[in-house]
């Protein structure tokens, strides 16, 4: 009878154990997610940039991001519909996170300048399907950058970025750059 009830209490924690495990994961996914257009938050895209940065620092590989912007304040249902257009335009090894309010970042790992402008004009050509409630379309900016070395920090990362969707948005093209973090050269070229 003792064993019994042992037996029991040991199958009774088990139980309570595996199931704490599943609610831990399910916070630690979560806390990574944006909660309103399921993809990943800043949180997860800066822990994922900076592992991006320690494997290019370790292979010297590029890598790439691009940036996209909404323009304006938009409402639940066109930030989802953006995000699923994002999906749609890239890899399943590419990292989609939701920056700002409007602002949605890509990390391409393993891609080069030339593969990353291809994949802006996939993004552009995507988000020109989502349009506002009215049906007007958006006034989408499009940035990209390529990391040939990698970044001091993922902080610069978001500036480049930031800097290609203000080139965007004054020429109203998607803009890409490629970044190189040496020191640029001096005054007398050396």
């Amino acid at each position: 009878m003792l064993l019994g009830v042992a037996l029991a209490a040991i199958v009774a924690l088990v139980g309570v154990s595996l199931a704490l495990r599943k609610s831990l994961a399910r916070e630690r996914r979560l806390a990574r997610t944006d909660d309103v257009t399921g993809v990943r938050n800043a949180r997860a895209f800066y822990e994922a940039a900076a592992t991006e940065i320690e494997r290019v620092r370790r292979y010297q590989h590029p890598f790439s991001v691009a940036c996209v912007d909404l323009g304006h304040r938009v409402g639940d249902e066109l930030l989802r519909a953006a995000a699923a257009a994002l999906r749609g335009a890239l890899r399943a090894t590419d990292l989609i996170a939701r920056l700002g309010r409007d602002e949605f970042i890509v990390l391409l790992p393993e891609t080069p300048a030339d593969a990353t402008r291809i994949v802006l004009e996939k993004l552009r050509t995507g988000m020109v399907e989502v349009r506002a409630g009215d049906g007007r379309q958006l006034a989408v900016s499009i940035g990209g950058v390529t990391f040939l070395d990698p970044p001091a920090g993922v902080d610069d990362i978001v500036r480049a970025a930031d800097e290609r969707i203000a080139d965007a948005k004054a020429t109203g093209h998607p803009s890409h750059t490629t970044w190189n973090a040496a020191p640029p050269p001096s005054a007398d070229g050396r």
